[in-house]
């Protein structure tokens, strides 16, 4: 008898990562699906934040055939020349045979694998709905405390998630309800104001976040941009496990303090 087939075809999986994420509902910041090809069929999948140089080498370590990430290597302004940085780690993704795919808001906002929802449940978040539009499509969401929770306790689940945290604690104590917007979005916290929440969670603080937590009366934490957004790649990491059994897929984190 002979043995099942232990890999798939490239165009399998990125026709459904594009089912699942549906990059073309909103406009993003560069291209999102297939950046590279470079082979055509895969075993092994990581998933990881960046592609920067240290994940694509991690991913090669590993035997990996396909890296999906969260934040591509191309992006709209950067440039076109295939020299440096850029050239070095479309190189090391040729010579491993490894193709990358990238999603970036589609990623952020997803309602059941994106950062946010993800880094909800974490906290103990229930009742997320879907908010924060940004380009017509929501990037965050809202939730809940199934019962108020001491803004000290919430200061202590997000230190666990983050030893960069930074965090204001000038809104309700305890707090009961939060917003939260990955990466880079410390301005999105207007609406978490306008929505009458007690906390909004976020990637990046802006000079400005201490000082309008203060006189807006909510709590605000900045987990750092990379730690906050570690959650959807990982959630899709198991997704895509548990959809394609016979491949080999793992999470990689290569962090970064900012």
């Amino acid at each position: 008898m002979a043995a099942p087939k232990t890999d798939l075809p490239l165009a399998t999986l990125t026709a459904w990562l594009e089912e699942l994420l549906e990059p073309t509902a909103i406009a993003d910041y560069g291209p999102n699906g297939l950046q590279v090809e470079a082979c055509d069929r895969v075993a092994r999948v990581v998933t990881g934040v960046t592609a920067n140089l240290e994940l694509i080498e991690a991913a090669r370590d590993f035997g990996a055939d396909l890296l999906v990430v969260h934040h591509g290597i191309y992006w709209d302004g950067a440039p076109y020349t295939v020299t440096g940085a850029l050239g070095r780690r479309i190189r090391t993704l040729i010579d491993a045979r490894m193709s990358l795919v990238g999603y970036h808001l589609p990623l952020d906002g997803h309602p059941e694998i994106g950062n946010a929802v993800n880094l909800a449940r974490t906290l103990g978040l229930v009742d997320l709905e879907p908010a924060f539009e940004h380009r017509g499509m929501p990037v965050g969401c809202i939730g809940h405390f199934r019962e108020p929770v001491p803004a000290d306790e919430v200061r202590g689940r997000l230190e666990a998630l983050s030893d960069r945290l930074l965090f204001f604690p000038h809104g309700p104590d305890p707090v009961s309800s939060a917003g939260i917007v990955t990466g880079g979005a410390p301005r999105d916290v207007r609406e978490a104001i306008d929505s009458g929440l007690d906390l909004y969670v976020t990637g990046e603080a802006g000079e400005y976040s201490q000082a309008t937590a203060r006189e807006e009366r909510i709590n605000f934490a900045a987990l750092g941009h990379h730690r906050s957004e570690r959650f959807g790649p990982q959630a899709l990491a198991d997704h895509m496990a548990e959809a394609f059994p016979n491949l080999t897929v793992r999470f990689i984190d290569v962090d970064n303090p900012a």
